[in-house]
């Protein structure tokens, strides 16, 4: 069956969330974005069960499931994007609850700015933060160009390159971020095409990131961009973190969130740590 070509294809990544995936889906309902252009919604799955396929072969027979390509984050979401007819992409995360009238907000932006083909939308977390051993990507002001909520002009991400698919854990938005700005692409924040992401645990079973993929995904992006290490591989950066850490970060843990996750802040610290020790070894070996 042909497919009409759509002015939105909305790229959904999931795994394991049906739950979170269903009121993704309610949220991105014609009923809640009444007055977009037309779109297409397109989940793409790297799931090891099929409870999120069968969630939507019953729940939502508008919306495209396929599978993912079973190699993190950065491949799954390219797998949407490949079958996605769309004009423009639309990125949002499974767990994100769109506002109404989100995509109505894109397409004015759009509309509005000729000749800019990437925009951000605003991403705000569900309530106060808890416990330092959470974990949401917030960007109430522009610049982050986080994928849980990213509009692209589709031919120009595919001429980018995608998202890398060797960041398999992490850097994957940072990365693709890097490269627009290399490209000095003209981007636009639109705090109109609102989201609400919840807080995330960072820690057991709820958290698939593995042992120190911090470490690794910071080096192969400085390998693949050397230009980038005044910016990204300064030693001092990293000093500077580690001084925050040991100062306002743990006044806000023990005095704001009760030393709740001071743990998780411990580990984060030891880490920086380290990526400190390694980047000036690095500088001083050449």
């Amino acid at each position: 069956m042909t497919r009409e070509k759509p002015f939105f294809s909305i790229v959904i990544p999931t795994y394991e969330r049906p739950e979170d995936l269903t009121k993704c889906l309610i949220s991105l309902s014609r009923k809640n974005q009444a007055e977009a252009p037309t779109y297409e919604i397109i989940v793409t799955d790297d799931s090891r069960t099929n409870e999120s396929k069968k969630l939507v072969e019953r729940d939502f027979p508008n919306v495209f499931w396929g599978k993912g390509k079973q190699n993190g984050p950065a491949g799954n979401r390219n797998a949407g994007v490949d079958r996605a007819i769309g004009e423009w992409i639309v990125f949002i995360d499974d767990d994100c609850i769109a506002e109404n009238n989100y995509l109505m907000a894109y397409e004015h932006a759009i509309k509005a700015n000729p000749g800019t083909l990437i925009f951000e939308g605003k991403i705000s977390a569900d309530r106060e933060r808890k416990t330092w051993a959470e974990g949401c990507p917030q960007n109430t002001h522009g610049g982050m160009f986080w994928t849980s909520n990213l509009c692209v002009k589709k031919d120009l991400f595919l001429k980018l390159g995608s998202l890398d698919e060797q960041f398999r854990v992490a850097y994957e938005d940072v990365e693709f971020a890097y490269r627009i700005a290399q490209n000095k692409l003209i981007t636009r924040f639109v705090p109109e095409a609102a989201v609400i992401h919840p807080w995330r645990s960072l820690k057991g079973k709820k958290n698939w990131k593995q042992k120190n993929y911090e470490i690794e995904s910071l080096l192969l992006f400085l390998e693949k961009h050397p230009d980038s290490v005044k910016e990204y591989g300064n030693p001092k950066i990293f000093l500077k973190n580690i001084l925050r850490m040991l100062t306002s970060d743990i006044y806000f843990c023990v005095f704001k969130l009760k030393a709740r996750g001071l743990d998780e802040l411990t580990r984060q610290l030891w880490v920086s740590i380290r990526i400190f020790i390694k980047l000036l070894n690095k500088r001083i070996n050449g």
